[in-house]
């Protein structure tokens, strides 16, 4: 069922997801200069191990970026409990779980020592979105049966 949205929210969602984009950017384009650095100076077999934390990262923030930017489109639409949304939220819960496992697994099998990471946290982040995306559908289905009542 379309809404109305609230032009409010609609330009709090819009600033959000262009943030996300602003900071996935920076964030990709402050990791690759160092690493382009130490490919440079270094070529050793360790960077690998560097570069695929620091590409993992970057490409799971550009992703959660770009579905951002749908999640807040549909919003503006008047889309906002559907099961797109719903979708668009599980895979963001989803892309966060699996890079945040990555990431760990990558720490514990790389042959060197890595600075402490934030993988955990990124597990659990995930996760609660996950939790979110499940209300959410819980939410699709309360709306619907309102709407058979009326």
């Amino acid at each position: 069922m379309k809404t109305k949205p609230d032009k409010q929210l609609v330009q709090y969602c819009e600033v959000l997801m262009v943030l996300s984009a602003f900071s996935a950017t920076c964030f990709g384009v402050s990791n690759i200069f160092p690493i382009c650095y130490e490919l440079g100076k270094d070529a050793s077999d360790t960077f690998i191990w560097f570069a695929l934390v620091q590409g993992i990262k970057a490409y799971a923030m550009f992703f959660i970026a770009v579905l951002t930017y749908f999640l807040a489109r549909n919003v503006r639409n008047g889309s906002v409990f559907t099961s797109a949304n719903q979708r668009i939220l599980l895979a963001i819960g989803g892309s966060t779980v699996i890079s945040g496992a990555l990431i760990n697994a990558i720490i514990n099998c790389s042959p060197l020592e890595m600075p402490t990471d934030t993988s955990l946290l990124l597990i659990i982040i995930g996760l609660f979105i996950v939790l979110v995306s499940l209300m959410f559908k819980i939410g699709i289905r309360m709306q619907e049966e309102q709407d058979l009542t009326i």
